[in-house]
């Protein structure tokens, strides 16, 4: 990876990327059966720690969180799906103007097909097209996917 000010940059690039959903199971069902990603079984546990404050050190979280934790992979893009336990974690998913807000972009080469597979997905909420027919998708796992036609993508 090349940094502007001629430096060396020490980062080699993105392993995977991540999101904190409020149920794995559907996560990775909605990833394998509607958008067609594979489960990597040997990219999955649990994050957690009997005492002390390494859950706080280590991810800034309460002491006695826990998480399980899943990977599924498209082509060879990794994603990491998350679900945290934690007394005080908050169940409202942020909107896509707030910070922290987030989406997972999936190109797609049949626009109508893909729609018709995620609309009958249980709890989805398909939005309004954009000018470049890029489409919004609210989840009820409160993951935001956004559609983007292959032929605009870039």
């Amino acid at each position: 990876m090349k940094q502007g000010s001629g430096m060396s940059s020490p980062f080699a690039g993105i392993d995977h990327v991540g999101y904190v959903v409020s149920d794995l199971d559907q996560a990775i069902r909605f990833a394998i059966e509607v958008l067609g990603f594979e489960l990597v079984p040997e990219r999955a546990g649990t994050l957690g720690a009997a005492d002390g404050d390494t859950m706080s050190r280590r991810f800034g979280v309460p002491d006695r969180a826990t998480a399980s934790f899943r990977f599924v992979r498209a082509g060879n893009a990794p994603v990491e799906f998350l679900a945290w336990e934690a007394p005080d974690r908050s169940t409202t998913p942020a909107r896509n103007c707030d910070a922290g807000g987030r989406h997972l972009a999936v190109k797609v080469t049949d626009m109508p097909a893909a729609l018709e597979r995620i609309g009958a997905f249980p709890g989805v909420e398909i939005r309004e097209p954009n000018e470049r027919g890029y489409i919004y998708v609210k989840t009820p796992f409160g993951l935001e996917v956004q559609l983007i036609p292959a032929t605009g993508a870039a």
